[in-house]
């Protein structure tokens, strides 16, 4: 009753449509996470492990065959206007160079390129998937950040001597959670989390890097933003805005962090929203997310959430994360959920045949005009 009560209230205000509009937008692509089993069960002995969530257990860099599979979902439906299925993947632009960070002492923070972390991990070559995909408009990618993590805090306590974070540097992984040298903060997944004027500057520089990589990548500006693990500073909303973006993908609930006062706030949104910058919120009204759950119905509680957001006249938002479709720990997973992916598609496209698939930037496109 609560849930549905909170699901209403947060649907009511905001910009509305007649039109049957979907979205669906997927985190963390590029990214890599839990290096492989081999490092999962090494790291079993350590303190931190007790830590270990879903995402450490399941969660890995996607490999060929994972990227191909969503591809071939998303070339498997169509809308009333004949385009395909589009899902919005919000892109890691490189992930740490951890030989180069070593040799250099834990002084300077190197990254790699994600596509070379394809051919590093696998000895796979994904330039032509994605390339295809986004011709094809069965993805769009959009920015997520230059690395999901926090490298001013990381590069820290490397520097400082930490042991957890060497114990599971030296296994190649970084998404511990353990004592940090921050007052606010367990581990190092919020890129753009900031508590002082030099971790917000630091910040700032890197998400400039990264939106640059990131057209050199794909050829075109991030029309739209969402913040790892959903911490940003209002002010990071400026170099967003200098950088070309223009709408700012979001939660019902996201973590505001002040630097000058060094604390965090949440900040609720309604799509449509627009800052005083002029930028737009859009704002995630549907979860599925199978890995969480096996034993919950997901298609179930997937088509409420979207009979909910058109009730009210809203699109709807989809949050799936890159987690549900990740192979290199537990293939049965990716496999699971891409049944049940398919499953939902074909419940939505069945009970709204006007349904209309856009990407988050299109989405915002349309609430601009």
């Amino acid at each position: 009753m609560i849930k549905n009560i909170i699901k209403n209230l947060s649907n009511l205000p905001g910009w509305r449509t007649n039109r049957k509009i979907v979205v669906i937008e997927s985190d963390d692509w590029g990214s890599i996470r839990m290096p492989n089993k081999e490092t999962f069960d090494n790291l079993k002995n350590n303190s931190f492990s007790k830590e270990f969530s879903l995402y450490d257990k399941l969660d890995s860099l996607e490999c060929r065959k994972d990227f191909q599979a969503l591809l071939d979902v998303g070339s498997s439906y169509k809308d009333f206007k004949n385009k395909p299925l589009v899902f919005t993947l919000n892109t890691v632009m490189q992930n740490p160079d951890f030989k180069k960070i070593r040799d250099s002492e834990f002084n300077m923070f190197y990254g790699k390129p994600f596509l070379q972390s394809y051919q590093d991990y696998y000895g796979e070559n994904l330039e032509d998937l994605w390339s295809k995909g986004i011709k094809e408009n069965i993805i769009r990618p959009q920015f997520h950040a230059r690395e999901h993590l926090n490298a001013y805090l990381w590069m820290t306590d490397l520097k400082n001597g930490n042991k957890d974070v060497l114990d599971a540097f030296d296994r190649g992984y970084f998404g511990l959670r353990t004592k940090t040298s921050s007052k606010l903060r367990k581990h190092y997944l919020a890129t753009y989390f900031s508590e002082s004027q030099e971790e917000f500057n630091a910040v700032s520089l890197a998400t400039i890097q990264g939106l640059d990589m990131f057209k050199e990548v794909f050829g075109y500006d991030s029309k739209t933003f969402i913040a790892s693990n959903y911490f940003w500073p209002k002010e990071l909303e400026n170099i967003l805005l200098d950088k070309g973006v223009l709408g700012i993908q979001s939660q019902r609930g996201n973590n505001n962090t002040d630097y000058k006062k060094g604390s965090i706030s949440i900040k609720r949104f309604k799509i449509g929203q627009k800052n005083e910058l002029g930028q737009t919120y859009i704002v995630r009204n549907v979860l599925f997310e199978p890995y969480s759950d096996p034993n919950k119905d997901w298609i179930k509680s997937g088509i409420e959430d979207i009979d909910n957001a058109f009730f009210w006249k809203k699109p709807a938002v989809i949050c799936m994360h890159r987690i549900n479709f990740a192979s290199t720990m537990d293939v049965k997973n990716r496999d699971r959920n891409l049944k049940l992916l398919n499953k939902f598609v074909s419940e939505i496209v069945r009970r709204y045949p006007e349904v209309e698939f856009m990407s988050s930037d299109e989405l915002v496109e349309e609430i601009r005009l």
